[in-house]
């Protein structure tokens, strides 16, 4: 996992945060970074200089964020298995996270760590995550291992589903936990049309259920950003797909009049027919499993 961007210049050592971990900026942009390495900050002081490819990996949050006010309330240990569980989750997704994670979700494990757990209060996606986000959920859990491995702390299962989202936002160009929400709930309300207007129960394990949950996360993200596919179908191909498919091309319409219903959303002829394309494979995935 390599978080460099280009050649760096030395970096200056706001403070070391432990052996392992210390948080620099750059003295030509001021930009802040956490640099994590084996004995990199052993014996190192603020306004040290520090040569950042010593480093295994460093993380550049946003650069809006002043990431030192951030860590004054996240503990080195949780920043070190925060880090461990980016890498993880990674390596698991084989896809490269927005570095914004590393705070955010260090952020929340440290809240989850020290709040008393009747304090807790419930996500009403807490149920559908694990089916709408197999993948990441499954990292969740294995977070949650983690934590209980290294700090001997068990935190309820309901925190992977928590955890699962931070991984669902980092995949995005979007920082916003709102969003992430809001995507997730219309997801959830698609999928619910796709299985009651087909009378089926979705396997969410398989590639097929996955690919297509990434397909609508993009699709969202990209009307909530009023973008537009590149690709311009054949309108004959079009015709096609509709005429042979017509239930999922039904099913189409009323996720079409939905979207437009709620968000005021306007669906191109090309986003109908690449969700008809994945409602049968979805339903001949299915048919084929009975």
């Amino acid at each position: 996992m390599d978080f460099f961007r280009g050649e760096m210049n030395m970096l200056m050592i706001i403070k070391p945060l432990n052996n392992n971990i210390i948080l620099a900026k750059s003295e030509d942009t001021n930009e802040e970074l956490i640099l994590f390495g084996t004995g990199l900050g052993f014996r190192k002081k603020k306004g040290d200089l520090i040569d950042p490819s010593l480093a295994q990996k460093v993380f550049h949050p946003k650069e809006s964020i002043q990431t030192s006010k951030l860590l004054e309330n996240i503990s080195p240990e949780v920043l070190t298995i925060t880090e461990k569980i980016v890498s993880l989750g990674e390596e698991h997704l084989k896809s490269k996270l927005n570095h914004s994670i590393l705070i955010s979700l260090a952020d929340h494990l440290q809240f989850a760590l020290e709040r008393d757990e009747d304090l807790i209060k419930n996500n009403p996606l807490q149920w559908e995550i694990p089916y709408l986000y197999y993948s990441e959920h499954q990292i969740g859990k294995m977070a949650l291992e983690i934590i209980k491995e290294d700090l001997g702390i068990t935190l309820p299962g309901m925190e992977a589903s928590f955890i699962a989202l931070h991984f669902v936002n980092a995949q995005t160009d979007s920082n916003s936990m709102e969003d992430t929400l809001q995507i997730t709930t219309l997801i959830k309300n698609i999928i619910h049309i796709i299985q009651r207007l087909f009378e089926i129960e979705l396997d969410k394990t398989t590639i097929t259920y996955s690919r297509f949950i990434t397909h609508l996360r993009y699709f969202i993200t990209r009307q909530k950003m009023h973008q537009q596919t590149d690709s311009q179908m054949d309108e004959q191909f079009m015709e096609i797909i509709q005429e042979r498919y017509m239930k999922s091309y039904a099913c189409a319409l009323i996720i079409k009049e939905m979207i437009l219903k709620e968000f005021q959303w306007q669906l191109t002829k090309d986003e109908i027919t690449y969700l008809v394309i994945h409602f049968e494979r979805l339903i001949k995935e299915n048919k084929n499993k009975l």
